[in-house]
């Protein structure tokens, strides 16, 4: 009986079905290989859909990934089902016994690519860390900071707290600049002035608002605070449209003369 299951696990496993499993991966690999230089390439040239497309991609590597092990151990190997059932069971008290964590991200990730809370090109903030999501793979994702730093995060972490997402998809998002000013300002002309910057600025999304709202604040004298809000044209100009409205906000008020050169530290930015 055990000479007869080993006979049956050295047909099912020959070298020509392991070559051809091999062979099998190696395809796999190299067509979601493909899909992505396609993905890149449609990215580029489509530039209003980038995020659409960018997040389309890894749910079809992961449905391709899945077809290609189900075909290699139905169609390549095609065990019977009480070697199917015996392996599972081993290699899953296996993974229970040693590798809780792995599954943990993986079944995370999963539900994080068919959730959706957010997608590959969103603007989001876990915990300490702000920046454009790169890559959603089956254990970690991968965010890119404005500070050019690359961090990777387990899934299950990532879906185990609250997680900001700053533009659900769409490749535009809101970007506040945060003014504080002497109180004695026309309002008005400020308020004008604050327009036209965020206007102005080539980085702006004209097709939806620009807001500028205006409350009080006490720091030991009465400030002004006032508050730009602008939708950027792509995400990744969120630093320049800020940096630009803020640039241009300060120089209008020197050319109005509403402060001082010398005066313009007490405009404090945020």
């Amino acid at each position: 009986m055990q000479e007869e299951t080993i006979q049956n696990l050295l047909h099912q496993f020959s070298p020509g079905r392991l070559l051809l499993a091999i062979a099998c991966f190696a395809a796999t690999w190299l067509f979601v290989s493909l899909l992505r230089l396609g993905a890149e390439r449609l990215q580029k040239k489509f530039g209003r859909h980038r995020l659409f497309i960018a997040s389309v991609f890894p749910v079809l590597r992961l449905l391709i990934w899945i077809g290609a092990v189900v075909f290699i151990i139905f169609a390549v190997f095609n065990p019977p089902m009480n070697t199917l059932v015996a392996i599972s069971a081993s290699a899953g008290l296996a993974l229970g016994l040693g590798a809780q964590d792995l599954i943990k991200n993986v079944i995370a990730g999963i539900l994080i690519l068919f959730d959706r809370p957010f997608r590959v090109g969103d603007m989001i903030e876990v915990g300490d860390h702000y920046g454009e999501v790169t890559n959603i793979g089956l254990r970690s994702i991968r965010v890119q900071t404005f500070g050019d730093s690359t961090v990777t995060l387990p899934n299950a972490l990532v879906l185990g707290q609250a997680v900001s997402n700053s533009n659900s998809g769409a490749l535009d998002e809101m970007v506040e600049v945060h003014f504080t000013l002497p109180a004695h300002l026309d309002l008005t002309l400020v308020r004008n002035l604050a327009q036209e910057s965020a206007s102005s600025s080539p980085y702006v999304y004209l097709k939806k608002p620009i807001r500028v709202l205006i409350e009080d604040r006490f720091d030991r004298t009465f400030l002004t605070r006032l508050t730009i809000k602008a939708y950027v044209l792509d995400i990744r100009f969120e630093r320049l449209l800020a940096s630009d409205i803020t640039e241009r906000f300060k120089n209008a008020l020197l050319e109005r003369q509403l402060i001082p050169e010398t005066q313009l530290g007490q405009v404090i930015v945020d």
